[in-house]
C-alpha cells in the first residue's frame, strides 16, 4: 500500500507577502531535508541617505522598496509528487499549501522524539512541518505523539465502538464538581469530636495525605529538600453514587482535573474504588500542557461530537459548547477551591453560594457575607504569603551538585508557589473555626445540596437525544454532535427572558463576563444593567433594592425573583413556576419617579437612534471614499508599508475590565473611533490589493490621512447614561 503524499505548507514567520520566483526542485525528484525547493521575492523599505548637512528629519527621509531573494526548505525528506504553485505566484500569508511530497514514513506515532515504525528521530520542528504529527491524546504519557490523520482514525474507531455499546463520553472535573476537599485542619478535630454540632455531617469525610515537594528557588540546582507531608479532607457531593451508577451505562467517563496526579489518583480511590467508572482515563496537571485552561482538544484533537464536560467553571473551558456548568459544590465554606490558583481569577460573589442561600435561617446574609469576606481574607494572606516565602527564597542559595536543573518556566515555578502558599494559610488561618465562632453552638456545615439529583436525570436526556437524532438522520451524522444538541436544549430555559440582576454582581464588573450573565444566555436569557422596556426578571435577594422597587412602579408585569429561581431552572433545565421564589416588593417608587425615570429612558433610545443613525452615515462616507481606487505608486507615500507597526491598532488590556463600567463616558467615543478605523483599514486593504500588482503589499494609509472625528453628540449621551445609571444604583 502506498504512503499518501504530505502537504508542505508555508510556515510563520517569513515576511509575507512572498512570490515565488523559480521552482528549483522538480516534480519525481528525491527530497532531501533542507534542500531547496524554490526561492521566493519579498520587498522591504530602507531610508536613503539625506543631505551631506544633515538638515534632513527622520520624518523627511526618502525611502526606496528594495527586493529581495530567500530559499524555501524542505522540512521532511521524501519523493517530490507534485507543486501546489507556479512561478509568479503570490503567498500572502502562513499555512498555504506549496506542494506535495511522499515521504517514506509518516512517522504517525512518536514517542520520546523517535518514530515507532520506522525508528528514526523526528525532532519538533518536522512533527510541525507535518500538521499535527505532535498531537497527545494520551492520559498518563506525554511522550507520546500521534500524526492528525492517525488521531483521525483513533477517533473513527473509538465513535464506532461507542455507537455500538450506544454511550456517549462524559468528562469530568473533580474540585467542586463531584467532591470537595480542604485542608484547614478544623476539619479532623470536628470529625473526631462527637460533642461538635457539625460531627453528623462529617462522619463519612474521607482523609488521605500527600508527600508535598517543598518550593525551592526558581532555577535552583541543589540537593532536593525533604518532603512534606499534607493532610486533605474530601467530601464526596451527596448522591454521587447513585449519580454514577445511573449514568454509567449511557457514558465513557474521563477525569480531567487541574490538581497534581498524585491528587487525582487519591481522589479516584475515594470515588472510583474498583476502577471501573474511569479506569486510568484520568487527566491531570501535569499532563494538561496548560496550567490555567482545559481543552477537548488534548484528548479527542479530531472529534468531539460525542463528548459531554461537567464542570463547576466554565471560563477553563471557554465556554465551550459541549459544557454543562454546575453549581459549584461548596461544603467547607469560606475555603474555595484548594486547586483554583492555577486557573483564572474568579470573583467572590453572592451568587457562588448557589441555591444554599434560600434554604438558610434568617442570619444566612450575614453568615453568607461572612463566608464571602473569609475567601477575600484568605486570598489576601495568601498573596501576602506568596511576597513572603518569595523574598526568603530569593536570598536560598543551596550547593551546586550534577542534577539539570528544572525545566519549569517562571510562571509555573509562580503557580507552584501559590498553591503552596494556599494550603499553608488554609492551615494556620483556620478558617472555618473562624466562622463558627460567627453560629455559637450551631451547625456550620449543611449537606442540603442537591445539583447531582437533578444532573443525573439530564445526562440521560442528552443520551437520549442524541442517539435519537442519529437514528433520525443515519446518513447525515455531521449533524449529530453534542455541540449542537447542548445549545438547542439548553436555550429553551430562559428563550424571551431579559434580566437584571440586582446586588448580586459587584460594581464595576463587566457583566458581559460576569459567569452568570455568560450561563443564563446559555440558556437562552439576555442580561442588561439597567431596567428597560424589555425587561422581565429582575433577580434579586431583597426586594428592598432601588432596581427592585423601580421595577414594579415600572412595569407590574416584571417579576422579582430570588436568585434560587434561576439556579433552580439551571439546575433542572426546566424553567421552573416564579411563584415560590417571588419576592414581595413593599415599598415602590413614586410616581414622579417612574415618569422622570420613563422620561429619562426616551430621551436615552432617541439620543442613541440619533447617535446610531449618524454613525452609519458617516462609516458609509468614509467607506465610499477609502475604496476609491488609488495609485499604486502612491502604496509607500509616507513611509508606511507591511513593515512598520507604528500604526497598529492598540489592544485593550483585561486588567481595564473592571473599569470598564465606571469609565463609560470615556470608553464609547473612543470605541466609536475605534471601530471606523477598523472598518478603514479593512476597506482599504481590500481595494489596494486589487489595484495594485500582485508582488508589491498594500499599506494602510496613516491615521492621520483618516480624517476621523468623534461623534459630537456622545458627550449629551454620556452624561445621560451617567444620570440614568445614578438613579438606577443609589
Amino acid at each position: 500500500m502506498s504512503t499518501p503524499p504530505t502537504p508542505v505548507n508555508t510556515r510563520e514567520g517569513l515576511p509575507y507577502p512572498i512570490t515565488v520566483d523559480q521552482l528549483i526542485a522538480k516534480e519525481g525528484d528525491a527530497i532531501a531535508k533542507g534542500d531547496r525547493l524554490f526561492a521566493y521575492k519579498f520587498w522591504y523599505l530602507v531610508e536613503v541617505a539625506g543631505s551631506l548637512d544633515g538638515s534632513e528629519t527622520s520624518e523627511s527621509a526618502k525611502k526606496e522598496v528594495r527586493e529581495s531573494i530567500e530559499f524555501f526548505e524542505a522540512p521532511f525528506e521524501g519523493k517530490l509528487d507534485c507543486w501546489n504553485v507556479e512561478e509568479g505566484t503570490e503567498i500572502a500569508s502562513p499555512n498555504q499549501t506549496v506542494c506535495q511530497i511522499v515521504r517514506p514514513c509518516n512517522h504517525d506515532i512518536v514517542y520520546g522524539g523517535l518514530c515507532t515504525l520506522c525508528g528514526k528521530e523526528v525532532d519538533e520542528d518536522e512533527q510541525k512541518a507535518i500538521n499535527g504529527a505532535n498531537l497527545s491524546i494520551s492520559h498518563t504519557d506525554v511522550n507520546l505523539k500521534i500524526s492528525r490523520k492517525a488521531a483521525t482514525d483513533i477517533a473513527g474507531d473509538i465513535k464506532k465502538r461507542l455507537r455500538k455499546d450506544k454511550k456517549l463520553i462524559l468528562v469530568v472535573d473533580l474540585d467542586q464538581t463531584v467532591i470537595h476537599c480542604g485542608v484547614d485542619p478544623t476539619i479532623g478535630e470536628w470529625k473526631n469530636d462527637p460533642t461538635n454540632p457539625n460531627y453528623e455531617t462529617l462522619k463519612d469525610v474521607k482523609i488521605f495525605s500527600l508527600e508535598e515537594e517543598p518550593i525551592v528557588p526558581f532555577m535552583y540546582m541543589g540537593p532536593k529538600p525533604p518532603l512534606r507531608k499534607c493532610w486533605y479532607y474530601v467530601k464526596i457531593r451527596p448522591g454521587l453514587k447513585e449519580f454514577f451508577e445511573k449514568i454509567a451505562p449511557y457514558f465513557e467517563m474521563h477525569i480531567y482535573t487541574m490538581a497534581t496526579r498524585a491528587y487525582a489518583l487519591e481522589i479516584a480511590k475515594i470515588i472510583d474504588p474498583d476502577h471501573s467508572l474511569f479506569g486510568d482515563r484520568i487527566l491531570s496537571r501535569d499532563e494538561n500542557g496548560s496550567m490555567t485552561q482545559k481543552s477537548l482538544e488534548r484528548l479527542f484533537p479530531s472529534d468531539q461530537s460525542m463528548v459531554v464536560i461537567i464542570d463547576d467553571r466554565g471560563d477553563v473551558w471557554n465556554w465551550s459548547p459541549n459544557l454543562i456548568k454546575v453549581i459549584p459544590y461548596n461544603f467547607f465554606v469560606g475555603v474555595g477551591d484548594i486547586n483554583s490558583n492555577f486557573l483564572p481569577k474568579q470573583q467572590s460573589t453572592m451568587l457562588q453560594m448557589g441555591r444554599r442561600s434560600r434554604t438558610k435561617a434568617k442570619e444566612s446574609d450575614e453568615l453568607l457575607t461572612d463566608i464571602i469576606d473569609t475567601e477575600k481574607i484568605l486570598k489576601e494572606k495568601i498573596d501576602e504569603e506568596v511576597k513572603r516565602q518569595e523574598e526568603e527564597l530569593s536570598h536560598q542559595e543551596g550547593p551546586m551538585n550534577d542534577e539539570k536543573p528544572s525545566n519549569e518556566t517562571k510562571e509555573e515555578w509562580t503557580k507552584k508557589l501559590e498553591y503552596s502558599a494556599s494550603l499553608e494559610v488554609q492551615r494556620k488561618n483556620r478558617p472555618l473555626a473562624t466562622l463558627q465562632q460567627h453560629l455559637h453552638n450551631q451547625k456550620l456545615l449543611v449537606d442540603d445540596d442537591d445539583e447531582l439529583y437533578y444532573l443525573k436525570d439530564t445526562l440521560v436526556r442528552i443520551h437520549d437525544t442524541y442517539y435519537k437524532k442519529l437514528e433520525e438522520s443515519p446518513k447525515n451524522d455531521a449533524l449529530v454532535d453534542i455541540k449542537y444538541i447542548l445549545p438547542d436544549m439548553e436555550k429553551k430555559v430562559f428563550d424571551g427572558c431579559h434580566f437584571v440582576f440586582s446586588g448580586l454582581i459587584p460594581l464595576n464588573t463587566d457583566i458581559e463576563k460576569a459567569d452568570i450573565v455568560i450561563w443564563t444566555k446559555k440558556f437562552g436569557g439576555t442580561t442588561s444593567v439597567d431596567i428597560d422596556e424589555t425587561t422581565t426578571h429582575v433577580v434579586t435577594k431583597t426586594p428592598g433594592t432601588y432596581k427592585a422597587r423601580l421595577a414594579k412602579s415600572y412595569n407590574p408585569k416584571i417579576e422579582v425573583v430570588h436568585p434560587d429561581w434561576v439556579f433552580e431552572s439551571l439546575a433542572s433545565w426546566e424553567r421552573v413556576s416564579a411563584a415560590p421564589y417571588r419576592l414581595i416588593v413593599e415599598q415602590p417608587v413614586s410616581d414622579e419617579e417612574v415618569e422622570q425615570f420613563k422620561e429619562k429612558l426616551e430621551r436615552l433610545r432617541r439620543e442613541k437612534e440619533v447617535q446610531h443613525t449618524a454613525k452609519d452615515e458617516e462609516e458609509y462616507d468614509e467607506f465610499a471614499e477609502d475604496t476609491k481606487t488609488k495609485n499604486p505608486a502612491d502604496l509607500f507615500a509616507n513611509g508606511d508599508s507591511w513593515l512598520n507597526d507604528e500604526d497598529d491598532e492598540e489592544i485593550p488590556s483585561d486588567d481595564d475590565e473592571g473599569d470598564e463600567d465606571s469609565n463609560n463616558e470615556e470608553s464609547e467615543p473612543e470605541e466609536a473611533e475605534h471601530e471606523v478605523k477598523s472598518l478603514k483599514r479593512t476597506a482599504s486593504s481590500a481595494t489596494l490589493s486589487e489595484a495594485t500588482p500582485k508582488r508589491v503589499n498594500s499599506s494602510n494609509p496613516p491615521v492621520n490621512e483618516l480624517n476621523i472625528t468623534k461623534e459630537h453628540d456622545s458627550d449629551n449621551d454620556s452624561d445621560m447614561d451617567e444620570e440614568l445609571l445614578n438613579m438606577l444604583d443609589s
